[in-house]
């Protein structure tokens, strides 16, 4: 029953009128709306605007700070540790756990988005936040949570196409796999004890073949640690001297590497 229901969800999010959608990374994905709207696409050949820098920030946890080159700011999942003041055009939210849910620290008057109802059930999210265009799409937390749902946020600035998994607890379904196939930026949960474990995570990566994967959902360095020493032998690995990304078309890699910020609360290292 769950899964049909899980199943339905999905689907429901596919057959939404177009009318609602504002933007979608993967430019095939326009066949299943019509040709009637003209969507934003990620690799349809534009040129990269010529504005100040994209990046990401990595604020511990699951949260980040988004900004696009025209500085619009988008903070995903605010947790406790987030210094209050942070200021947002928007905040998105994938699942109400606390550590997830902090959007009082948030100043800036940000508009909040919420991927689930407080009937833990989803709730979708198609618009645009000044430059930034965010979708979402239905998913479910890991066994433990049961039929919880989480929110999968997509944002599309520029020629770059982000997606956070927040609580993934699954492997992609079809119709989630076919809407991520052309995201540049992965940012994954990887602490393997309330989502999934590392040979899934890995499993999701496939399925995506992202550019660049940015671990996330962790809150001592050990955590990445294991993980980087699990996946260098299938992807590339490096530490970043920062909890700061520049994003380019020009600078992504050609094939996936796995990027790991510094922990924006202590020092990081491992071999």
């Amino acid at each position: 029953m769950r899964r049909r229901a899980f199943l339905g969800l999905t689907a429901a999010f596919l057959l939404l009128p177009r009318r609602l959608a504002q933007a979608f990374c993967n430019p095939a994905l326009v066949e299943l709306f019509g040709k009637g709207r003209a969507l934003v696409q990620a690799r349809g050949g534009r040129a990269t605007p010529r504005l100040g820098s994209y990046f990401v920030q990595w604020f511990g946890h699951s949260s980040f700070l988004i900004q696009s080159g025209s500085e619009t700011r988008v903070v995903t999942d605010p947790n406790l540790d987030v210094t209050p003041g942070i200021k947002a055009d928007a905040v998105t939210v994938s699942n109400d756990h606390i550590t997830h849910n902090n959007v009082g620290a948030v100043s800036g008057d940000p508009i909040i988005l919420r991927g689930i109802t407080l009937r833990q059930t989803w709730n979708p999210i198609r618009t645009t936040v000044k430059d930034i265009a965010i979708v979402n799409l239905p998913s479910q937390r890991g066994p433990a949570w049961g039929a919880v749902a989480n929110s999968i946020f997509i944002y599309e600035m520029g020629s770059l196409c982000l997606a956070h998994l927040g609580n993934l607890g699954h492997l992609l379904t079809p119709e989630q796999e076919k809407v991520l196939n052309r995201v540049d930026v992965l940012m994954t949960p990887i602490d393997a004890m309330t989502n999934l474990g590392f040979e899934d995570v890995l499993r999701v990566i496939e399925q995506v073949k992202p550019p660049i994967v940015i671990p996330m959902h962790y809150d001592i360095e050990r955590q990445a640690e294991l993980f980087a020493g699990f996946a260098k032998a299938r992807y590339p690995v490096r530490q970043i001297d920062g909890s700061r990304l520049e994003l380019s078309r020009s600078a992504l890699p050609a094939s996936t590497q796995i990027l790991i910020l510094k922990h924006p609360r202590s020092p990081f290292s491992f071999e």
